[in-house]
């Protein structure tokens, strides 16, 4: 990884280009189903087999190797120089295999590294500006202590990672399938402690998840216009060594749907290769979820969220690349808090509102093979709420990190491992995620 930090300090000086293969995207929310969270280049560019191939040649000559980028279409860069032009670049999408194409324009060669931190840093002033918005003209206040109130189960802690801000760009189909296994042995405190009485239990979730993204022919501002849907079937079980804790699972059953609309922006072009590229989606979570009031740990959440996000990926150097998803979420309430000890009639609860990030970075360490380090950190801004009571204390923090791997066996098929360990643990359960991800292009 410190390789790729130091090439991003000498971009500006890079002269050569070994093209980076660039992974089709994870680009959706997925959900973390689980156990919920208690209270709270020029010309010479390499082949990757991927789907989609990012090819350069000369625009009159034969096709050359390319890079692989995220579009499940044939995405080709041509380099063209005549007698007449300066040179540019243009790109061709298409659709089919028989790579038929149709031409687009590109953006201009020589884009320049601030140009892209200015573009980034617009849209995430953007998003910033509208989530305080939404924020400050959604909150309430006062103060109590009654019920358990959780987060929502359906969130995408960690579950996309690598080259996150890349996604297809032309009309057609994609199908992600998240294996994801959970396992937590403690519930910490505000303070990040573990919970005495909860030492040693035994949290375990499984959870295959199904996500279908679907990319429109329609275009708005340049971007590809796409909408999502994904939902888990989810196992939990619950076997707490303390039998004073008593913890209550719901055991198998479906998950909350998370659905939404995307729009994909093309990447930006650089010396021959992509450097950065971006997404904007806007998601709910609808409660169909298995819920039962009287279970600890449920598989659906028993209220509405809504959870947009920024997704970017940063190519500082051909084998190199840098990723990030902004999240926020917004909760409404829920009339039947589900807690395994009875509790008042009447009584609903809200779930604070939280900001979380997905980052990670990756090399090629061969062809085909991505290795990398993969995180998030979920930060809850707002105290949680019963019966229009500010709860003290009752905010989560969570910070979990670990490796990763992405690995391309042919065109239009991508396997992800990721696994996650806790750094910070505050108000949540506490322990560790591995997340197998399957990706193909239809």
């Amino acid at each position: 990884m410190a390789m790729c930090v130091a090439s991003s300090l000498l971009i500006g000086i890079l002269g050569q280009t070994q093209d980076r293969k660039v992974p089709l995207h994870p680009f959706v929310n997925q959900g973390t189903v689980g156990a919920q969270q208690h209270q709270g280049n020029n010309n010479h560019p390499r082949h990757g087999p991927l789907m989609p191939t990012f090819k350069f040649c000369r625009i009159s000559g034969t096709r050359g190797n390319g890079i692989a980028v995220p579009s499940v279409c044939t995405f080709e860069a041509a380099f063209k120089f005549d007698s007449t032009e300066s040179p540019h670049y243009v790109y061709n999408v298409t659709g089919d295999r028989d790579n038929n194409l149709r031409k687009n324009k590109c953006l201009v060669n020589n884009i320049s590294y601030s140009v892209v931190f200015f573009r980034s840093l617009s849209r995430i002033a953007v998003i910033a500006a509208t989530t305080m918005i939404i924020s400050y003209g959604l909150i309430g206040g006062s103060l109590a202590q009654a019920a358990p109130v959780t987060e929502p189960a359906g969130i995408n802690l960690g579950d996309t990672s690598f080259n996150d801000g890349f996604s297809r760009l032309s009309p057609g189909w994609v199908y992600q399938q998240y294996f994801q296994i959970s396992h937590f042995n403690a519930i910490t405190g505000a303070s990040g402690n573990v919970i005495p009485a909860s030492k040693n239990i035994n949290v375990n979730a499984i959870a295959s998840i199904n996500q279908l993204v679907y990319v429109t022919p329609y275009r708005l501002f340049g971007g590809s216009l796409g909408a999502t849907a994904l939902l888990p079937f989810v196992d939990l079980a619950a076997n707490p060594e303390n039998p004073s804790l008593n913890l209550k699972a719901n055991g198998f059953g479906i998950g909350d749907l998370t659905w939404g609309v995307f729009l994909q922006m093309p990447p930006i072009i650089s010396g021959g290769r992509p450097i950065f590229t971006d997404r904007f989606e806007f998601d709910v979570i609808s409660p169909i979820g298995s819920y039962n009031k009287n279970k600890d740990i449920n598989q659906g959440s028993g209220y509405w969220s809504i959870a947009p996000y920024y997704a970017f990926t940063v190519l500082p150097a051909p084998r190199c690349e840098l990723s990030a998803r902004l999240n926020y979420l917004y909760n409404f309430s829920n009339s039947t808090p589900a807690s395994g000890s009875p509790f008042s009639p009447g009584t609903y609860t809200r779930a604070g509102q939280a900001v979380w990030i997905n980052f990670a970075t990756s090399y090629v360490a061969i062809h085909g093979l991505d290795v990398g380090i993969n995180g998030y950190y979920f930060k809850q801004f707002t105290n949680d709420r019963v019966d229009g009571f500010a709860q003290p204390n009752s905010k989560v923090t969570n910070l979990s990190i670990g490796p990763g791997i992405s690995y391309e066996p042919y065109k239009s098929t991508l396997f992800f491992i990721n696994d996650y360990f806790p750094i910070v643990a505050k108000n949540t359960f506490s322990g560790f995620q591995l997340v197998f991800r399957y990706v193909h292009a239809f």
